[in-house]
C-alpha cells in the first residue's frame, strides 16, 4: 500500500505492458515483402554507372571544344588587331571568313566546334533519356507494389 500511495507502481505496471505489447502484441512485416522493394535508382550500380559513363564522356567534349574555342579566341584577336579598334562582332567575322589564308583554320575550328556543341547536346539528350527512363520504371514499380505500402 505504500508503494501505491507513494506513485512507485503506476510507472512499474505501465513498462510491464509496453514490454508485453512489444513483445506479443505487434506483428512485425514479412521480411520477403521488404525485399520485393526495388533499390532507389541512385543505389543501383547500373544506374550509375552509365551516369559516370555520361559524365565522363561530357568532360572530355568539353576540354576537346575548349582547345577549339581558345584557337578560335586568338584568331579573332589577330582578325581584331587588323581592324579598327571599333570594329563590330561582324566586321571580324567577315575579316576571318574572307582571308582563309591569313587566318587558317577558322573554318575548320569552326566546323569542329559546330560538332562538340552538337556531340555535347547529344549527349545531354541520351543522360536525360536515361534519367526519365528509370523514373518511369521506379513510378511502375511504386504503383504495382499499391502506393505507399
Amino acid at each position: 500500500m505504500k508503494d501505491l500511495k507513494q506513485g512507485r507502481i503506476a510507472p512499474r505496471v505501465a513498462a510491464v505492458m509496453l514490454l508485453f505489447a512489444a513483445v506479443c502484441g505487434c506483428e512485425k512485416e514479412p521480411v520477403a515483402s521488404r525485399q520485393e522493394a526495388p533499390a532507389p535508382r541512385t543505389l543501383d550500380p547500373v544506374y550509375t554507372q552509365a551516369l559516370h559513363r555520361v559524365q565522363t564522356e561530357r568532360r572530355a567534349i568539353a576540354a576537346q571544344r575548349q582547345k577549339v574555342v581558345e584557337q578560335m579566341e586568338a584568331l579573332v584577336a589577330r582578325a581584331r588587331k587588323a581592324l579598327p579598334p571599333d570594329a563590330t562582332e561582324e566586321q571580324v567575322r567577315k575579316e576571318l571568313l574572307d582571308n582563309p589564308r591569313k587566318y587558317s583554320g577558322w573554318r575548320e575550328l569552326s566546323r569542329m566546334l559546330r560538332e562538340h556543341n552538337a556531340k555535347a547536346e547529344k549527349d545531354l539528350e541520351d543522360a536525360r533519356r536515361l534519367v526519365a527512363a528509370r523514373i518511369r520504371q521506379e513510378q511502375a514499380d511504386f504503383s504495382k507494389r499499391g502506393g505507399s505500402k
